[in-house]
């Protein structure tokens, strides 16, 4: 998983970081596997009625093919049975691949970070959205945009 993750990210999760949110009562997780191999995982917490999007990563070779959605919808399935309302996430503002994602699974705005995220000596801001748990199946149908 820390080796998928630092694939994806600049500033990766270690494996001890990983380790640490799996024991958390809150926490709950999803991955994807294509081919035998994890294709893409994501990791989320409760905290009161929300759903906190906390990462997610995809592996190279199966970006834009539906990995991140169906580990979205997986996870999507386990915040319902757990009784959550509502997802919230944060997204660098340079993210254009998974701003797009959460745009077409109807995730909207409802605050900025500024200069939440960092990239060496860049600084970007962090967009803070939200939806409703419940992802329709329609909104998931289709790859081409994670």
């Amino acid at each position: 998983m820390a080796r998928l993750h630092a694939r994806a990210f600049g500033k990766p999760w270690s494996r001890l970081d990983f380790e640490t949110w799996l024991r958390r009562e809150n926490a709950f997780g999803a991955v994807v596997e294509r081919s035998g191999r994890l294709a893409a995982l994501g990791f989320a917490m409760a905290a009161g009625e929300d759903a906190e999007l906390l990462t997610i990563a995809s592996s190279p070779s199966v970006r834009r093919k539906g990995a991140a959605r169906a580990v979205l919808c997986e996870l999507d399935q386990k915040a319902q049975e757990m009784g959550l309302k509502r997802w919230v996430l944060e997204v660098a503002c340079n993210n254009k691949p998974a701003r797009t994602l959460y745009q077409r699974l109807n995730f909207v705005e409802i605050g900025v970070r500024k200069g939440y995220y960092s990239a060496g000596p860049d600084q970007f801001d962090g967009f803070v959205l939200a939806r409703p748990v419940g992802l329709e199946p329609t909104s998931l149908g289709g790859h081409g945009s994670d």
